[in-house]
């Protein structure tokens, strides 16, 4: 079998670029993927250190800035000349609209759908001219939860018999930091000291970091948390980013709150393994991989009580509404305020993650591609 994999986002630091760097990863080490082929195809060359060695895997370059034109011009006669039997586009809306092969989409969420004021309208117009017609285009659709499973279902018209739900994964190989001087290495390298408050992800609207700053700043005023508890907010910046720093500003929360920008995947036990808690308000989510990671490292988690959030914390964090300041300082709170809380809320934490894996991810994936090859006919 031939498969090939939409690679663009490969080195990308947001969570579309992990979960296609996990897939790739295992497939490139698990026995099963070893008599099939694995094509990446990508509109960019890949740096030398970042290029995946395997006899079994290819890598084909159609240089091309424009994502619709190099989806629909571009691709798919590469997907005729290198023979691909299953093609795979991890990124939503992102399928030819020719059909040249057998297709799997995955769907990650319908952010566009429920909250357009959050997204750059260009993005929102894409997703109104491909999204339902890539749903309907695919032969099978991932998606990552039960709960995104439900909303492809309802809006995009989409047969329950053609959706399979794959949960993701976490990067198992890394652990809680025990070494209390191997963290304040790594935190004073960020500017960071402890105590503190800690949310990883993209900094985007659908996160909600406005109401977690306003969170904060109840608990600060109120003198509900110590003033040396920081606030860090580490993540790449998305689109409309400028709108939280002018928040933090108005606040006058400068001193207190932490933009330590990216941390890369090496430095991220440390930061994890520091805070005393890890808070997640985002009003929507396809999964939530940060608050899996969070929990791998028994870090108590606080986060929103909507979308996939409570489907992958189970009953392992505090749920909160997310679009109530006041209901996510009193979260935060309730944590801070209860060791015996946070101790069962780290074993918790940690038995809800061993639930998930990329090794298990990347396989259900892979029967889903012979699925359908299987089916060819």
């Amino acid at each position: 079998m031939n498969v090939g994999i939409d690679a663009r986002l490969l080195h990308s630091t947001t969570g579309i670029g992990r979960y296609t760097r996990s897939l790739v990863f295992e497939y490139t080490q698990r026995e099963y993927f070893q008599n099939d082929r694995l094509v990446l195809f990508s509109d960019a060359p890949v740096p030398p250190e970042q290029q995946i060695i395997s006899d079994n895997v290819e890598v084909v370059i159609s240089c091309c800035q424009h994502r619709i034109l190099w989806t629909n011009w571009y691709l798919p006669p590469l997907l005729q000349r290198h023979k691909i039997d299953v093609y795979h586009g991890v990124c939503n809306f992102e399928l030819p609209i020719r059909k040249v092969c057998r297709y799997v989409v995955t769907i990650h969420d319908l952010v566009p759908l429920f909250f357009p004021e959050l997204v750059p309208q260009k993005h929102l117009l894409f997703f109104r001219l491909f999204m339902k017609r890539v749903a309907h285009t695919a032969d099978l659709i991932i998606t990552d939860s039960e709960h995104s499973k439900k909303d492809i279902i309802q809006f995009l018209k989409v047969p329950e018999k053609k959706i399979r739900v794959i949960y993701l994964g976490y990067q198992q190989q890394y652990h809680r930091i025990q070494e209390q001087q191997r963290i304040s290495e790594v935190l004073a390298r960020y500017r960071i000291r402890q105590p503190y408050l800690l949310f990883v992800g993209v900094i985007e609207p659908k996160k909600n970091l406005e109401r977690l700053v306003e969170a904060y700043s109840l608990l600060q005023k109120n003198a509900a948390i110590s003033k040396e508890m920081q606030l860090v907010i580490a993540g790449g910046e998305g689109w409309f980013s400028e709108r939280l720093y002018r928040k933090v500003k108005d606040c006058k929360l400068e001193q207190q709150i932490v933009f330590p920008g990216y941390i890369p995947d090496e430095c991220l036990p440390t930061l994890y393994s520091g805070a005393e808690l890890f808070v997640f308000p985002s009003i929507y989510e396809g999964f939530g991989l940060p608050v899996l990671e969070a929990m791998s490292y028994r870090v108590p988690v606080v986060t929103s009580n909507v979308s996939s959030l409570p489907e992958i914390a189970g009953e392992a964090g505090v749920l909160i509404d997310p679009h109530q300041p006041d209901a996510i300082a009193r979260g935060i709170l309730k944590v801070l305020s209860d060791r015996q809380l946070q101790e069962q809320m780290r074993e918790k934490g940690y038995r809800q993650a061993q639930r998930f894996s990329w090794e298990r991810t990347a396989q259900e994936t892979y029967q889903v591609y012979r699925e359908i090859y299987e089916n060819r006919n």
